[in-house]
């Protein structure tokens, strides 16, 4: 099997669901962990390989990423087939980081290196107490 595009997947297959859906929300921020790397996540940008592998393609020149913004419409649109589906349908550490990664307030998002550690985590209860912290530093 060759690799398609998130948009194509979803499209063919369905949303992701379970560990599908985590190791694509987690190699994904990974992939934004450094600003200047000038990843833009979209479902055309996003392809899946063979295994699970992820392959994140760079942004068009002139179109600026939005890092933790662009991951959470693309967690969002992986588990629902829209960006602007419903997250409820996302366990919650994934609906929790996309809620602040939403945040109208550019400044009040968390940076992606601390996305990625809430990702990384183990239980619901450190991720939650990541996330607190990090809108406690922020705020």
């Amino acid at each position: 099997m060759g690799s398609s595009t998130l948009a194509e997947f979803v499209r063919t297959n369905g949303p992701l669901r379970g560990p599908a859906l985590h190791r694509l929300a987690v190699r994904c921020a990974a992939a934004i962990v450094h600003p200047d790397s000038g990843v833009r996540l979209r479902p055309g940008t996003v392809a899946l390989g063979a295994g699970g592998q992820v392959l994140v393609g760079c942004a068009s020149p002139g179109e600026p990423a939005d890092g933790v913004r662009d991951w959470a419409d693309l967690v969002v649109f992986a588990a629902t087939g829209a960006a602007d589906g419903d997250v409820r349908v996302l366990p919650p550490v994934l609906r929790i980081a996309v809620e602040r990664c939403r945040h109208p307030d550019a400044a009040s998002r968390p940076r992606a290196a601390d996305l990625l550690r809430v990702l990384l985590g183990r239980s619901v209860a450190a991720a939650m107490a990541s996330v607190d912290d990090l809108l406690a530093r922020a705020g």
